[in-house]
């Protein structure tokens, strides 16, 4: 799939998501594909070309007003956004009869907004920091498009712009088959027939959980980047790809806030089962410690890739809510009309509740007039059936969940089967932790065989008693492990032999041809004395990005201390790491020497 592409694939799902948390916001996706040009085939859900892509939000134009346009353009340039911005124009004046329309909305707009005027019937608002779109997205569609819908509501004309059911199921249901076909990237040169016809297990094979070890500045990080990229994008491992472009992807994906694809988390010696998975957490809450209930990375990543590989799964999905949107629609009445909710009783009568504050509940009974208080978190756990509430406030805590879970069959929706998708979880330094305190009971999970969705697919009660886990199939873990830091032999047993091993060691090839016989005289030194697990890495020997490479700082900065750290001893080291980079340096014919006195040792020009 091409970064273009990827990017319309992830808008779409985006706001299908928020169309399904809220029904009555609808778009304007793409309506045909295109024969000699950008469309389905191509993966291009939206209209637009390499250049740029449209976002419609209301009725697409007829015949008579083509140039009505009321949406988000999104500007590209080598496949990143450049900038985006809401759209408002009517270029063709003599056609519209409506033009106050559109110069009343601008000015509502302008009361909270700032709008651009590129001419005069073209209006922008710009937004900042356009390559984070989940964020500018999400904010437009919580500010802005709700003026704009008022405003359209107030005069009367909803049918001439709000999207129709009807035609929005048509063209999303398009959309989805075409979704629902594929199982190899999207490709121009690929027809939508040959896309169809392609089974499912031609898809490229990937290890579900490997560990790229080495010396350090061997490419390990490097490496996660490029990996995550192939296996989100299902490519081939041995097709080679746009390094800077799989970099700004990876750096969007990490930074966003909504169905992340990739994570990254770094082990260290105290990181436990508790920050990775489950536990609870130390909490102060007006001044009141207390405790919290926290799910970790691992958690998270797992419930997304299962939460996905359901939709894909089955064709109709029965999306329960969580109980945050259960409890906010109970409450909306009281929220935006400041009118009490009534709950009935068993024995009959009932309660009003009168005020909610982000801990509880105010009530009143039906024949008292003093305020009394309910958990919000009490509320939440016998909804869950985390726990029975037995004492006297049981007469309101239990109508008042099976009033939620009344309201929650009525918000449990059916999610359409959506297109299965890869997840990668990135552990840096995995052998810097207690690998089995880490991971507990749940290392077991991560075999093959026993991932959710494959034969015997297993799952495990967490240590609170009730909640239930499992690791899907398409999350995919890459761990990396510095090999200078901690003997791969001192790994735990378990972790071996349920991760592939994929060895990464300095390569001469990409070191420049001038330090080439220095690099491989000096490793071949280095390993002699102290083994291959900590040799010198090329990476020490490239420069940064857009910067000319200056060999003696290199040395004298980085690989120098590396080496005084590695032969560390209280009488020789400095003695040893001076003998090393002379036999390297006089191998080498480099004009350089070693200066040395009583504290140190440095490079400098002969």
């Amino acid at each position: 799939m091409s970064p273009i592409a990827q990017l319309h694939k992830e808008i779409y799902d985006f706001l299908m998501e928020y169309h399904q948390a809220n029904p009555t916001f609808k778009f304007a996706p793409r309506t045909r594909s295109i024969a000699n040009g950008r469309g389905y085939q191509d993966g291009y859900w939206f209209n637009g070309n390499d250049d740029y892509l449209f976002i419609g939000l209301y009725s697409p134009n007829d015949s008579v007003n083509k140039t009505r346009t009321i949406g988000i353009f999104i500007q590209l340039r080598h496949s990143l956004i450049q900038k985006a911005y809401l759209l408002i124009t009517y270029r063709d004046v003599s056609q519209i009869t409506d033009i106050p329309f559109y110069n009343q909305l601008v000015e509502r707009l302008q009361q909270n907004s700032t709008l651009h005027q590129e001419r005069e019937n073209k209006y922008q608002l710009h937004f900042e920091n356009p390559r984070d779109w989940q964020t500018w997205l999400s904010s437009f569609l919580e500010n802005q498009k709700p003026t704009i819908d008022q405003f359209i509501r107030e005069q009367g004309r909803e049918n001439d712009f709000f999207i129709n059911q009807e035609w929005f199921n048509e063209h999303t249901s398009t959309i989805r088959n075409i979704q629902n076909s594929v199982s190899i990237p999207f490709n121009s040169s690929v027809t939508t027939e040959r896309i169809i016809n392609q089974a499912p297990q031609n898809m490229p094979h990937y290890p579900l959980n490997q560990i790229l070890y080495g010396p350090p500045g061997t490419g390990k990080t490097y490496q996660t980047v490029a990996l995550s990229y192939k296996i989100v994008h299902q490519l081939p491992l041995d097709e080679d790809i746009d390094y800077t472009l799989a970099r700004a992807w990876y750096k969007q994906e990490l930074a966003k806030n909504h169905d992340r694809q990739v994570e990254f988390i770094t082990f260290h010696q105290n990181y436990s089962y508790e920050d990775f998975i489950a536990g609870i957490k130390p909490a102060l809450n007006d001044d009141t410690l207390g405790f919290r209930e926290h799910k970790g990375i691992f958690f998270e990543v797992c419930q997304r890739a299962l939460k996905n590989l359901q939709q894909a799964t089955l064709v109709d999905y029965q999306e329960t809510p969580t109980f945050q949107e259960v409890f906010d629609t109970f409450i909306t009445d009281l929220i935006q009309n400041d009118r009490p909710v009534e709950v009935g009783l068993k024995r009959g009568g009932s309660f009003s509740i009168t005020k909610v504050n982000p801990k509880n509940i105010e009530f009143k009974k039906q024949n008292g007039t003093s305020e009394h208080t309910l958990s919000i978190q009490t509320i939440e756990e016998i909804y869950l059936n985390k726990r029975e509430y037995l004492t006297g406030l049981s007469t309101y805590y239990n109508p008042l969940v099976e009033k939620l879970r009344e309201i929650a069959t009525g918000l449990t929706r059916t999610v359409p089967a959506q297109p299965l998708k890869n997840y990668v979880l990135i552990i840096d330094e995995i052998n810097r932790a207690n690998i089995s305190r880490v991971f507990g009971e749940l290392i077991t999970l991560l075999e093959e065989d026993k991932r959710w969705g494959n034969d015997f697919e297993t799952e495990v009660l967490l240590p609170d008693g009730f909640t239930k886990f499992t690791v899907p199939k398409n999350l995919y873990i890459i761990g990396t492990m510095n090999t200078a830091d901690k003997s791969i032999a001192l790994l735990d047993i378990a972790l071996r032999r349920r991760f592939e091993f994929i060895p990464l060691y300095p390569d001469a090839s990409k070191v420049k041809d001038e330090y080439q016989l220095f690099f491989n005289s000096l490793n071949q030194r280095i390993k002699d004395k102290k083994g291959i697990d900590f040799c010198i890495g090329h990476a020490y020997f490239m420069p940064p990005q857009d910067r000319s490479f200056d060999f003696v700082k290199a040395m004298n900065q980085k690989v120098i201390p590396l080496l005084m750290e590695y032969f560390y001893n209280a009488r020789t080291t400095q003695n040893d790491v001076k003998q090393l980079l002379e036999d390297a340096l006089s191998v080498s014919g480099l004009p350089l020497r070693i200066e040395e006195n009583m504290f140190q040792i440095k490079i400098v020009a002969s």
